[in-house]
């Protein structure tokens, strides 16, 4: 368990009148303590995406030392699942019954967070901004209380698909996915916009509990295809690259946004293998040598080097997405002011309109309803130069 506490300084100014001044507080609240919880993969096959939760921590301890939020302190308890659904179901339980946290921030996995949507949704308790693109959390009829941080695997994958029709048509697409929500949402999005100018030769599929994926790229080799879909987690893209390279296979190589880090896969993969991988994304690329004097990526690398010590410096795609998962749930709690119950948070976090964060790109703004719980509509393709990603296009939208 990790515990980030982060004092808060911000008086909201209020309006005139009794009713407006008064306080509401929910679970973990006090007039000096809100209590968030998280659970990541400290260990277990997918352990490098717990960099996420260490950015959430991170970015609060930042919080912290700049006196905070509101004059509250922000205790963070984020608790390690595995990537397992039945330990992520444990804690979480912990978290909301033990801890009363008043909600779950930047929780990662689709398969250990989905274990954990009907408990939170049966109590009414917020799970924000979760790790996660699966369309089961931006449901807001069946889960009204999971929205995810990111834009959704499903929405992700169709705009391959169009991509791919526009610049490779005619090709033939062999797909690798994780055999759970995770892979499914990629690959159901991306066979329903499928155009007619790409054909799927060939798929397969892998547990996250197998030790490698090497004979089912093997396999899928032998399609013949010339673009290979790897819609899967880091340690098991790390393995598609690089074997895919080894067997000497040219075909382009995308990979998808949420894993998409240079120290946690193009790297293991080997960064001759990398070359020329794709992937999307709605973030800044704070390796780009490009954009280093773009005051958000200064304040991002000022907050990275003094408290995210924990994260390799060149694993952004996650480190950014947790610093934004962070910025994100500041936001909110600011404009909460003292009237911090569960329900008020989801009504600010369902009534988001145009919010930019720092380190999100040029054009890209986040925006929900209470019927429209996809944060992000809007992505920009990307391919690894060997350093850095190179932009391709503009930001492209459904």
């Amino acid at each position: 368990m990790t515990k980030t506490l982060a004092a808060c300084g911000l008086v909201l100014a209020l309006a005139a009148g009794p009713a407006l001044a008064q306080k509401s507080y929910g679970p973990g609240v006090t007039d000096t303590t809100i209590k968030l919880g998280n659970t990541g993969p400290y260990s277990g096959p997918v352990s490098a995406a717990s960099t996420v939760s260490k950015s959430v921590g991170a970015y609060f301890d930042k919080i912290n030392a700049e006196g905070g939020i509101n004059e509250r302190k922000i205790e963070f308890i984020s608790l390690d699942d595995g990537y397992a659904p039945p330990r992520a179901l444990e804690a979480t339980r912990r978290l909301v019954e033990s801890d009363q946290v008043l909600a779950t921030v930047g929780s990662v996995g689709t398969p250990p967070q989905f274990a954990v949507r009907k408990y939170m949704n049966d109590r009414k308790v917020p799970q924000l901004f979760i790790g996660s693109g699966s369309s089961a959390f931006v449901d807001p009829q069946n889960a009204p209380w999971s929205i995810v941080g990111s834009t959704s695997y499903y929405v992700e994958a169709r705009l391959l698909a169009r991509y791919f029709g526009q610049t490779m048509p005619d090709s033939k697409v062999a797909v690798l996915y994780q055999n759970d929500d995770f892979g499914k949402d990629f690959l159901r999005g991306f066979k329903d916009a499928l155009p007619a100018n790409l054909k799927i030769a060939a798929e397969a599929s892998y547990e996250t509990s197998d030790p490698s994926v090497d004979s089912q790229v093997i396999t899928l080799k032998a399609s013949g295809a010339e673009i290979f879909a790897v819609f899967g987690t880091q340690k098991f893209a790390a393995q598609a690259i690089r074997r895919a390279r080894e067997a000497e296979w040219k075909a382009k190589i995308f990979v998808p946004s949420v894993i998409a880090s240079i120290a946690a896969v193009l790297q293991p993969a080997g960064i001759e293998n990398s070359k020329g991988v794709i992937t999307s994304t709605i973030y800044k690329d704070s390796n780009d040598p490009r954009l280093q004097n773009d005051p958000a990526v200064v304040e991002y690398f000022d907050w990275f080097k003094k408290y995210n010590t924990k994260v390799d410096v060149k694993d952004s795609q996650a480190a950014t997405g947790g610093y934004n998962d962070a910025h994100m749930m500041v936001a909110i709690l600011k404009q909460a002011g003292d009237n911090l119950t569960r329900e008020n948070i989801m009504h600010l976090v369902t009534s988001m309109h145009d919010m930019h964060l720092p380190m999100l790109l040029d054009g890209i703004t986040g925006n929900t309803s209470p019927t429209d719980y996809n944060i992000f509509k809007q992505m920009q393709f990307q391919t690894f130069n060997g350093e850095s990603w190179d932009r391709v296009g503009g930001v492209v939208s459904e």
